[in-house]
Parts: structure tokens; sequence; C-alpha cells
């Protein structure tokens, strides 16, 4: 790597040519330059505007032709409804009687044979029931 720098620096026939290129008077780039921004702004923003227009257009007239405009307003309309649903705070339900409760919680019957069995002093506890 270093062998074919070395010949680079030696050559060094790019920066030769560009020390040597001829360049253009200011006064020319300066023309050139004003000429291309004025004719830059005017036809790229007219275009733009004239190109967004016409496709809103377009969208428009091809909702309205299959009727999908009130499709759209009364789908936008039950959105809202629905949000306004899921926002508004009803306060916490609290359910007294559900199979997850049964399930889950606190079991005072079992707690209290638990407690009698650990009191009972020689007896051996039962084995646990088959599950598999």
């Amino acid at each position: 790597m270093r062998h074919w720098r070395k010949k680079r620096e030696a050559l060094d026939l790019e920066a030769e040519l560009r020390a040597n290129r001829p360049e253009a008077r200011r006064e020319l780039v300066h023309r050139l330059e004003a000429r291309v921004r004025d004719s830059r702004r005017s036809r790229a923003g007219s275009f733009r505007v004239a190109f967004a227009g016409a496709l809103a257009a377009g969208v428009l007239a091809a909702l309205a032709s299959v009727g999908g405009l009130g499709y759209a307003a009364q789908t936008t309309g039950s959105a809202v409804d629905k949000a306004t649903r899921v926002v508004q705070s009803k306060g916490v339900l609290v359910v007294k009687k559900s199979p997850a409760r049964d399930q889950y919680g606190p079991k005072k019957k079992a707690k209290k044979k638990a407690k009698a069995r650990k009191k009972a002093k020689g007896r051996r506890f039962a084995r646990p029931p088959f599950t598999g």
C-alpha cells in the first residue's frame, strides 16, 4: 500500500491538471446562477401546486362516483364515537363473583384445614392427589 502511495505522489497527475484547468469569469458564473434560480422557482412551484390540485380533484371525483365519500364520512363518524367511548372514564369495575376469583382467590377453608394438619403431632400427612 505504501508503495502505491509513493507512486501516486510522484506522478500526481490529477492535482496538476486541477491546478492548471481554466476557470470561467465570475460575472458569467453569477449570471448563469441567477438565471437558473429564477427559472427553477417559478416553474417548479407552480407545477407542484397544479399537480397536487389535479391529484386531489381526481381522487375526489373517483370517490364521489362510487359513493366513497359518504362511506368515508360515516366511518369517520363511527371512529370518533368509539374513540370517545374509550377515552371516557367510568370508574373501576370490580367483579365480585367470577371463575378467576373462585380459582385464585383466598381459600379460607383450605387454610384452616392446613393449619389443623400442621398442629396435629405424630400424624402423617396424606399424599397429594394424582394429577398425571
